[in-house]
């Protein structure tokens, strides 16, 4: 019988291990030329669809990619809307330009555009400007710059500013003219005569042609000279010409001006003075003296009311070395020293004489605002 021989192996077992997870290498961005397999690329892409979350976390890349995106354009445009929103108009560059003229009264265009009679001042924006100042038939043009945030002056004067001289021998009259408001300009004749209120006294017998120009309004009259008389024109209310049916007439031996309302409506030495017919309250002014007072005077259609000013006095103090006689217009004061001598206001003449010194005169003004004194040496030639 035949022997069979069986071998048997035992193999030791190792203890039952639970694998919880692979441990492996993390994926790298970092890319290894050398060991760089195709495969490895889909096998990458395979682990990241298996892997769970791996999707969601790609779209919340995503979107949180774009939506960083949108909010700097966001930004961005809100920025240049508001900026140009916030931002100040710059401040209007320019200048100002003041032109005057000797006389004054002359018509001023700037660039071909009438702006006015000197004196004249303008705001206008830095630049050049074409200039043309004109009195009558006299015409001056000159360029002009303007500054930013200064001030241009220009004085323009006519040495010799043509006047009609009436022909020798002729007969010439006066032609009185008030405006209100006053300071209108007066034309005669095509000629700048001065601003209203005014008295020509040197107009030859005969018509003449009267403009009257103030605030881009003209008016204009025609107006007879007979000789030796004064004509009288009166332009009122925005210079149309207004009917005046009465006048004052006012002697004073000190020039004054005559205001109604605060305005001027002339002066003394105006022959007369066109006011409507009824009663005005008048002030008299004379600077010069000191001098002011108001009147109440009522006009009557047709007629000139006389108004004669009487001036108060101030004193007056006199003295002579060694001494002398004073004479004041005339009159025989007394000898020296004289004080506190009451004497009206406005000029004097004052004559000093001695027996041995001969005489001296002097001329003073009296006056509100201070004492005059007059002293004098007789001892000196």
């Amino acid at each position: 019988m035949a022997r069979t021989t069986l071998t048997v192996f035992v193999v030791s077992s190792a203890p039952k291990t639970k694998i919880v997870a692979a441990f492996g290498k993390r994926p790298s961005n970092v890319v290894d030329i050398g060991t760089m397999d195709a495969t490895l690329e889909f096998a990458a892409e395979d682990s990241l669809k298996d892997t769970p979350g791996g999707i969601g976390i790609g779209r919340r890349r995503l979107a949180t990619g774009v939506s960083l995106v949108i909010v700097v354009i966001a930004l961005i445009t809100a920025g240049v809307y508001w900026k140009d929103r916030w931002q100040l108009p710059a401040a209007a560059a320019g200048g100002s330009l003041r032109i005057e003229s000797d006389p004054p009264g002359a018509e001023v265009r700037l660039n071909g555009t009438t702006k006015g009679m000197t004196p004249l001042s303008l705001s206008m924006p830095a630049g050049s400007y074409s200039l043309t100042v004109q009195h009558g038939s006299n015409i001056k043009e000159l360029p002009v710059s303007v500054t930013n945030g200064a001030t241009t002056i220009h004085h323009i004067t006519w040495a010799d500013t043509p006047t009609p001289t009436p022909a020798p021998g002729a007969e010439i009259g006066n032609l009185s003219v008030t405006t209100d408001p006053a300071g209108s300009e007066v034309m005669v004749d095509g000629q700048v005569r001065g601003v209203a209120p005014i008295t020509l006294r040197d107009l030859p017998v005969g018509q003449h042609r009267v403009v009257i120009r103030a605030d881009g309004t003209t008016h204009t009259r025609t107006v007879q000279i007979e000789a030796g008389a004064t004509a009288s024109l009166f332009f009122g209310g925005s210079t149309q010409a207004a009917a005046v049916p009465g006048s004052i007439a006012i002697a004073t031996p000190v020039p004054v001006q005559v205001f109604e309302d605060k305005r001027l409506i002339g002066s003394s030495d105006m022959d007369r003075i066109l006011l409507p017919a009824g009663e005005h309250v008048i002030e008299l002014v004379a600077d010069a003296v000191g001098y002011r007072a108001t009147r109440t005077v009522n006009v009557t259609a047709g007629q000139t009311a006389a108004l004669a000013v009487d001036l108060p006095q101030a004193p007056v103090n006199i003295n002579a070395i060694p001494w002398a006689e004073v004479f004041i217009d005339g009159t025989r004061i007394g000898e020296t020293p004289l004080g506190n001598l009451p004497q009206t206001l406005g000029a004097h003449e004052i004559v000093f004489r001695h027996p041995q010194l001969g005489e001296r005169r002097v001329n003073v003004m009296v006056t509100l605002k201070e004492a005059a004194r007059i002293s004098i040496d007789m001892r000196q030639q």
